[in-house]
């Protein structure tokens, strides 16, 4: 009985999305590194808007947690993640990301450090229109490596 309840849990908590709090999440976090005084730089590992989001509303959500980042006395530098892909086109994305033109790109946060940004998405079935040659290329790589019948499983 116990292990049932446990696994029911961990099911419930692998479906749930809990993501009402999240500007309020980050505005406390954007506060917290300014108060800090020593950071100068934040990374957004992707992601910043979820999968499930009205495409209608995805372009607005993305701007809301932009202002919040934007309050950051640092940089912020941003990675997309496949969510903004099925929400956005990368076009879109890299302007309101306030990318370099390109999903990948490196940055020196001090003289010491330099970081590489890479797209994870650039050859990918998502993020490109169907006819794009790296779409194209994603999916003779599915249809070549992939069993599934969902080629995108």
């Amino acid at each position: 009985m116990c292990s049932m309840l446990t696994f029911q849990m961990v099911v419930l908590l692998l479906v749930s999305r809990f993501y009402r709090h999240s500007i309020l999440i980050l505005q406390r976090a954007v506060r917290e590194w300014n108060n800090h005084k020593k950071l100068n730089f934040s990374v957004n590992f992707g992601d910043i808007v979820d999968g499930h989001c009205p495409k209608e509303e995805s372009v607005n959500a993305v701007q809301k947690v932009m202002n919040e980042f934007e309050k950051f006395n640092g940089s912020v530098y941003h990675m997309i993640g496949n969510h903004c892909l099925y929400n956005l086109p990368r076009s879109a994305l890299i302007t309101l990301l306030k990318m370099p033109g390109r999903a990948y790109y490196d940055f020196s946060p001090t003289p010491s450090y330099k970081f590489i940004v890479l797209d994870a998405y650039d050859v990918s079935a998502i993020g490109w229109p169907q006819d794009h040659p790296l779409t194209t290329e994603a999916m003779n790589i599915l249809r070549d490596k992939n069993p599934n019948t969902e080629k995108q499983s």
